[in-house]
């Protein structure tokens, strides 16, 4: 079943839709795909954490010890899985943006990439953190670049609070240093 999404959560998915097609057409991406990303991103973000587990543990996921600490994790994957199974969506780019969305993927398309930023700084958060500006900023040049600066800044913050670092941010983070997004 799916949970009726708090007005808050459906302003922000607004909010990442209209940053996600700017960037998508900015970067000349398939800007359909990158929207429809953005549209299923948290759909299941409402659920309650105790809940998201459960529904992982009946369906026999592979949970990540950091997954199983902090289950709101699991909102992407699942939410990809519900749309997948129920609503019949097959487009591989548009699940599995959604399914990586709170950590960005090393195998991210570009349009992944847009969703992934959008997300990370649409207009609300960057208020409620203008640390964040730099990176919007950064996502004219470059997605990559951008999400690089993201997950540092994520990394980083989380480390000084004493939290723990999803495998999948890091394996990322790394991904994209191999790939020259790094400062030079």
């Amino acid at each position: 079943m799916l949970p009726e999404l708090p007005e808050s959560m459906a302003a922000h998915i607004d909010r990442v839709v209209d940053l996600a097609d700017a960037l998508a057409t900015r970067h000349h991406l398939d800007v359909a795909q990158t929207r429809l990303a953005a549209q299923g991103h948290d759909l299941l973000r409402a659920v309650p954490t105790a809940e998201l587990l459960a529904r992982a543990e009946q369906r026999e996921l592979d949970i990540d010890p950091v997954e199983h600490d902090v289950p709101v994790i699991l909102h992407g994957l699942l939410g990809a899985i519900e749309l997948e199974e129920r609503f019949g969506l097959d487009d591989r780019t548009v699940l599995e943006a959604i399914r990586w969305h709170t950590t960005g993927h090393p195998d991210y398309t570009p349009e992944a990439w847009a969703m992934f930023i959008a997300d990370k700084v649409e207009p609300s958060k960057v208020a409620r953190t203008p640390e964040l500006q730099p990176v919007l900023d950064l996502a004219n040049e470059s997605l990559e670049a951008a999400a690089l600066a993201y997950l540092d800044f994520g990394i980083a913050e989380a480390t000084e609070k004493g939290q723990q670092i999803h495998p999948t941010a890091n394996l990322t983070r790394n991904a994209l240093l191999r790939r020259g997004f790094g400062v030079q």
